[in-house]
C-alpha cells in the first residue's frame, strides 16, 4: 500500500505543470533567459538608432531641395518645402535647420511679425544649442524690423549668451545696443556696449562698440 502511494505521489510531482518561476530558478534557464533580454534590448536599440538615422537622412535631402529652391527665387515653393520638413520630420536636426530658414525667407518677404511668432514658439521649445543662438538671433533682427527695439535688444541678449564663439557673443551684443539705443533704452545700451569692451578686447565688434560707447557717454 505505501508503495502505490509513493507511485502516485511520484506521478503528480511529475504531472505538476512547469510555471516561469520554476523554470526561471534553473540557473542555466536564467542565464539563457537573459542572454535572449539583452538581445532583445539589443535589437530594440538598432531599430531606434537606425530608424533615427534614416529619418534625418530623408530630411536633409528635402531640406536640401527646399533650398536649393530658394536659391532659384521660388520663395512660396520654397517655403511649402520647408514646412513640409518641419512638420514630417520633427525631432530632426534638419527640422529645426527649417525652421530658420523658413523665417528668413518670411522677414524677406516683409513678413517679420509672423517670424517673430514662430520664432518665440522655437526657443520656447529649447531646441539644440547649435540652434538656438541663431534662432535668438533672427528673433532680434524680426522685431527690429517689426519695431520693436527693446524686444530686439533682449533677443540679441539672448542670441549672445548662447552662442559659442566670442566674436559673435560681440557681435550679438552690438547688434543688443543698437536696438537699445533705437528703443530709448540708453542705459541698457551702454551697459552692453561695455561688457564688448571689456570682455571681448580681441573681437572684430571691440571697435564699433567703443564709438558708440563714447557717442552716449560725451560730456558723463
Amino acid at each position: 500500500m505505501a508503495t502505490t502511494v509513493e507511485a502516485t505521489t511520484t506521478k503528480q510531482r511529475v504531472r505538476e505543470p512547469v510555471t516561469a518561476s520554476s523554470w526561471l530558478r534553473d540557473p542555466k534557464r536564467q542565464a539563457a533567459a537573459g542572454a535572449i533580454a539583452a538581445a532583445v534590448i539589443a535589437l530594440g536599440i538598432w531599430f531606434v538608432v537606425t530608424s533615427g538615422r534614416r529619418k534625418e537622412e530623408f530630411a536633409s535631402r528635402v531640406l536640401s531641395h527646399a533650398l536649393a529652391t530658394a536659391d532659384k527665387g521660388n520663395l512660396p515653393q520654397a517655403s511649402s518645402e520647408l514646412q513640409r520638413v518641419i512638420q514630417t520630420y520633427v525631432g530632426t536636426d534638419a527640422a529645426s535647420e527649417a525652421v530658420l530658414s523658413l523665417n528668413q525667407i518670411r522677414m524677406a518677404s516683409g513678413q517679420s511679425q509672423l517670424a517673430a511668432v514662430n520664432l518665440r514658439d522655437f526657443v520656447a521649445k529649447k531646441p539644440g544649442p547649435r540652434f538656438l543662438a541663431q534662432a535668438y538671433g533672427l528673433l532680434g533682427s524680426a522685431e527690429e524690423n517689426a519695431g520693436k527695439f527693446e524686444d530686439a535688444g533682449r533677443a540679441y541678449e539672448q542670441a549672445a549668451t548662447n552662442a559659442e564663439l566670442a566674436n559673435l557673443k560681440a557681435s550679438y551684443l552690438v547688434d543688443a545696443g543698437r536696438a537699445y539705443r533705437l528703443a530709448g533704452k540708453l542705459q541698457e545700451a551702454i551697459r552692453v556696449y561695455r561688457t564688448v569692451v571689456e570682455k571681448y578686447q580681441g573681437s572684430p565688434s571691440v571697435a564699433e562698440a567703443q564709438v558708440r560707447l563714447g557717442e552716449l557717454t560725451a560730456g558723463v
